[in-house]
């Protein structure tokens, strides 16, 4: 018999059979189908859409982790670097980082919602320091300062 592929031959030689010789042919189990979670596609979504009504308020969670940040005046590094970030999509009249609660988070206000929007799509789901951003629209009343 021939031999028909060089992974053949490689087992062959490997098991110290002639060169010639024909392997046995393993008997393969036929593929088996793995039921998928019904939520499964919900959890594809939640790291690619925003959530929330659109509003001119976001909430970025994920952008740091307050239990590793060990710099003094961390906050504000963080602040200065996510407002500059997030003015690339439109004027920013607030923005608060709650570094005292866990989660990370950061709210953000815009002066319109489809600025809110650019920078919404642009943050949800990218990798951020080894973590990967959610973002919500949040109401005035959940938005910190205006409590």
């Amino acid at each position: 018999e021939q031999i028909t592929s060089a992974a053949e031959a490689a087992i062959n030689a490997a098991m110290g059979l002639p060169a010639t010789a024909a392997a046995p042919v393993p008997q393969v189990a036929p593929p088996v189908t793995i039921p998928v979670a019904a939520n499964a596609a919900t959890a594809t979504t939640e790291t690619t859409e925003v959530t929330g009504i659109l509003s001119q308020n976001l909430l970025v969670h994920n952008m740091f982790d307050k239990d590793e940040e060990t710099e003094e005046g961390w906050e504000r590094d963080i602040h200065e670097d996510f407002e500059e970030e997030c003015s690339k999509y439109g004027a920013i009249k607030q923005v608060t980082v709650e570094h005292l609660k866990a989660g990370g988070m950061i709210y953000a206000r815009f002066e319109t919602a489809d600025q809110a929007q650019k920078c919404a799509t642009a943050l949800q789901g990218r990798w951020f320091d080894k973590r990967r951003l959610r973002v919500e629209y949040v109401t005035d009343e959940l938005f910190p300062e205006s409590k």
